[in-house]
């Protein structure tokens, strides 16, 4: 079972299971506003297993290393963003565009440092945890942003997010360290024929909206305004 857990800015996701998992862990800040989600969900601390980082931003990874503390659960993150995290900066924050530029200075703050215990390059095995699920790394916002997927879903950070005025409708990220890259996350998402896609902001949206931001020509991102996203 799949649980949106809504932080101040940016969402996790609980994943009901032998061994519950979260995705993400939100901003500084919404340590609270998660240990009551796993609450409402028959979950006590100390049974959280795991704790998976799509990448290691703050708005993300803000809370993990206190969530470690208090619930022993370990840490994976792919190696290309263990700089963020072993810093508890975000780096280069690149805006996308004018509103990416003016929320910047709000969103680009330092979080609590840690080291990772589970750093990988490719992948994750997920059985001990009981899920079916896969790792694609989808770099580009981040160098090591990843999406999980779990059959004809993925939770998939920033690649996308969606969008603030539509439901189900998705739009390219506020931030994004290298855009060709993120646009080849964007293809090889889009060929594994997702139902629903649930990005790290705003609300989820078909999978169908993938395909919606490449230029079946080029392959390139297409610009779209959220009046016709």
């Amino acid at each position: 079972m799949l649980i949106r857990i809504q932080g101040a800015i940016s969402n996790c996701f609980l994943l009901r299971s032998e061994r519950p998992v979260l995705v993400d862990a939100g901003a500084p800040g919404d340590l609270h506003r998660i240990l009551a989600a796993l609450r409402r969900a028959g979950i006590t601390p100390a049974r959280l297993a795991l704790i998976l980082l799509t990448h290691g931003h703050s708005d993300h990874a803000g809370c993990a290393a206190e969530l470690r503390r208090r619930t022993g659960a370990k840490i994976a993150l792919h190696v290309a963003d263990a700089p963020l995290v072993r810093t508890g900066r975000n780096g280069v924050l690149a805006a996308q565009d004018p509103l990416g530029r003016l929320i910047r200075p709000f969103v680009d703050e330092p979080f609590e440092a840690f080291e990772p215990d589970l750093l990988f390059h490719e992948g994750l095995s997920f059985e001990p945890y009981g899920l079916t699920a896969r790792i694609l790394p989808t770099p580009g916002h981040t160098p090591g942003s990843v999406s999980l997927l779990l059959g004809g879903e993925a939770l998939i950070g920033d690649v996308l997010r969606g969008s603030l005025v539509w439901p189900n409708r998705a739009r390219p990220s506020f931030f994004c360290h290298d855009p060709a890259a993120n646009t080849r996350s964007l293809i090889r998402l889009s060929r594994e024929g997702l139902l629903r896609c649930h990005p790290g902001q705003f609300g989820s949206f078909p999978g169908t909206q993938l395909g919606r931001y490449l230029d079946p020509a080029s392959g390139r991102l297409l610009e779209l305004s959220e009046e016709t996203a």
